[in-house]
């Protein structure tokens, strides 16, 4: 017995849709990914999105990274305590680019950010705070990173997603 999606959810891409037309949104098999709705903008875009779901009522659950040979995936994942309708906020990221940070939308991102820049090394631009968070202070490298240490799976994000995303 899969879970339904709910009404709200075509609310909220409306909202996006208005925001943010470039954002393209593709329903998801929840029993599957474990969300109803994937997003995927530009990193320019990411606090027009998520501004998008904070006037819809969503909360930040966390950010992520993804670390592929032609750059970084980092995702946003949002949930709404009513309806329990989880979205995934999808960034293509390449190498040395800046995410403006959405910590002035949601205070919690903040944390997140810090700890993606940690293990990632991907800077948040406009982040009031970048200090390290989990990771000492004099460390100079970023352990998530596929070439940190030998890594057998390491891929272009077409050969894992196709072209289309």
């Amino acid at each position: 017995m899969g879970v339904e999606r709910s009404m709200p959810l075509d609310l909220l891409s409306k909202t996006i849709e208005n925001k943010v037309p470039e954002a393209k949104i593709n329903e998801t098999d929840h029993s599957k990914t474990g969300c109803f709705l994937e997003v995927v903008v530009p990193v320019a875009k990411i606090t027009d999105t998520a501004e998008a779901m904070y006037d819809e009522l969503y909360y930040l659950e966390a950010i992520t990274g993804l670390d592929f040979t032609d750059g970084f995936q980092v995702l946003y994942h949002f949930n709404k305590f009513e309806t329990r309708d989880r979205v995934v906020v999808r960034l293509m990221v390449g190498k040395g680019e800046k995410v403006p940070t959405i910590s002035c939308i949601y205070s919690a991102a903040l944390w997140h950010e810090r700890e993606v820049h940690d293990f990632f090394g991907i800077e948040f631009e406009g982040s009031p705070d970048m200090r390290p968070l989990l990771m000492p202070e004099d460390v100079d490298f970023h352990p998530l990173l596929k070439d940190f240490g030998k890594v057998n799976a390491y891929h272009r994000m077409d050969e894992i997603y196709g072209d289309d995303k």
